[in-house]
């Protein structure tokens, strides 16, 4: 797959570069057709990759920004909303309730702290510094940046069918930016640093499968609707993004000083 990117981005880049007009244009400003270049630079993470990782950043900031508008002004996702929520409830059970009430867990403070204090012992000991810093860096913005969308936004809760009663309001949800972020950065750490290819993908779908689970768990416990979900999991990706370019920006500075 990468050989195969690499492929089409060199020929995508040697077809641009020979257009007369952006030749021309080479020619005049070197210095700023370098730097074009070498974001399409395959090899280096600061090339293509970081390239792609800022494309899909401000892709998922109109995304939330959309759904907030949404929240506030179009009704027709408050009517998808209570819909959804109405459906699970009628279908809710006491055996399931309590499974993801515990599943629920794992996007509490807590967790946070429990499974992120076990990671940091694991990453001190590895030495691996910068993906520790990246880590609480983005896990306090999490914390930050849900705690100021809530009070903005100040959406009310679906109290009337809620397993139990939470406080604070509800948009976007906590618990489903903090499994996005937690577990998509936990699996970023170990799938970057093993190179088995089943491991690899047997952590990534875990990841995936812990992620969808708890936040399906905070609607099917009527704590939060079905866009209160959807906008956590884009905010967590966006906090993630963070984390992921922060630790490969550093290696990359690394790898080059010791060149």
């Amino acid at each position: 797959m990468k050989d195969l990117l690499t492929y089409y981005i060199t020929e995508f880049r040697n077809w641009f570069t020979g257009i007369p007009a952006v030749h021309r244009f080479s020619r005049q400003h070197p210095t700023v057709s370098g730097f074009i270049s070498d974001r399409f630079d395959t090899d280096l993470f600061m090339g293509l990759p970081l390239t792609l990782l800022l494309v899909v950043g401000v892709v998922n900031a109109m995304l939330l920004s959309e759904l907030a508008e949404s929240v506030i002004d179009a009704e027709w996702v408050v009517v998808a909303d209570q819909e959804f929520t109405n459906l699970l409830y009628s279908m809710r059970s006491e055996t399931l309730s309590l499974i993801f009430f515990n599943l629920t867990l794992l996007g509490e403070r807590e967790a946070v702290f429990i499974i992120g204090g076990i990671a940091t012992i694991i990453l001190l000991y590895r030495k691996r510094y910068w993906a520790i810093i990246a880590f609480w860096l983005a896990m306090g913005g999490v914390g930050l940046s849900v705690r100021f969308a809530k009070t903005f936004i100040s959406r009310a809760r679906p109290a009337e069918v809620a397993y139990y009663q939470v406080e604070h309001f509800s948009f976007p949800s906590g618990h489903a930016t903090t499994a996005m972020a937690l577990f998509a950065l936990l699996a970023y750490f170990i799938y970057r640093h093993n190179q088995k290819k089943p491991y690899r993908k047997l952590i990534a779908w875990l990841a995936a499968i812990l992620i969808i689970l708890v936040g399906f768990s905070r609607i099917y416990l009527g704590v939060h609707f079905l866009s209160d979900v959807l906008a956590g999991f884009i905010l967590g990706l966006l906090w993630t993004l963070v984390g992921v370019s922060l630790v490969e920006v550093m290696l990359h500075r690394k790898k080059r000083r010791e060149v």
